[in-house]
């Protein structure tokens, strides 16, 4: 789901719009905001994304 966000390292998305997206990917499912939350959090544990103090996610690797 990442990938399909954030197509190529260096894309900047703020919190609200990485989320909104994600979401956007399954509008049909009802799960799909957890989905979302999920997705950006096991992101940035694997360090595929980083979360700046600036409020934006960014795509490291």
């Amino acid at each position: 789901m990442i990938l399909k966000v954030f197509t190529r390292i260096g894309v900047r998305l703020s919190i609200a719009d990485a989320y909104q997206q994600l979401i956007a990917l399954n509008p049909n499912d009802p799960y799909a905001k957890n989905k979302a939350a999920g997705s950006l959090g096991g992101a940035v544990n694997g360090e595929t994304i980083t979360l700046h103090k600036n409020g934006y996610y960014e795509r490291i690797r």
